[in-house]
């Protein structure tokens, strides 16, 4: 499957974007997505467990490249992460996670990533990068 760490940075940010604009989404199809973020985190799981603790690591910074995070904002992401790192644990179980909740998953990211003005920010510009002929005011809705 084509859809690597990159797509998963288009469904951290798009998603959440996607369901609070109610527009199509023209990217990987839904069941795309949520195979190829299952893929990623069962792949990632002792990893993941590890930076959420210390909020920082190599997951994070896959995750925080793949949205287009800035490296300065690095460290409020994995701040952000590791806050929430009990309920991202739960979302991710290997035992439970389906294609759906690992989608689920990723769209949580990127709401919790909102709640951060720097990483809005940062959303922003990637959805600007993304839409191309987007308008700000379009990105900020």
């Amino acid at each position: 499957m084509a859809l690597t760490v990159l797509g998963l940075g288009v469904v951290i940010w798009q998603v959440y974007e996607h369901s609070e604009r109610g527009k199509p989404y023209h990217h990987p199809s839904p069941q795309e997505v949520g195979y190829a973020a299952q893929v990623y985190l069962r792949a990632r799981t002792h990893q993941l467990r590890e930076d959420l603790a210390l909020g920082a690591g190599p997951t994070v910074e896959d995750l925080a490249q793949a949205a287009r995070i800035r490296r300065e904002n690095l460290d409020v992401f994995g701040r952000l992460l590791r806050a929430h790192r009990k309920e991202l644990l739960a979302m991710a179980e290997v035992k439970t996670l389906t294609p759906e909740r690992a989608r689920a998953w990723l769209e949580r990211v990127g709401e919790l990533a909102r709640t951060e003005p720097r990483l809005e920010e940062d959303r922003q510009a990637f959805l600007l990068r993304q839409e191309g002929a987007a308008t700000p005011a379009e990105a900020t809705r």
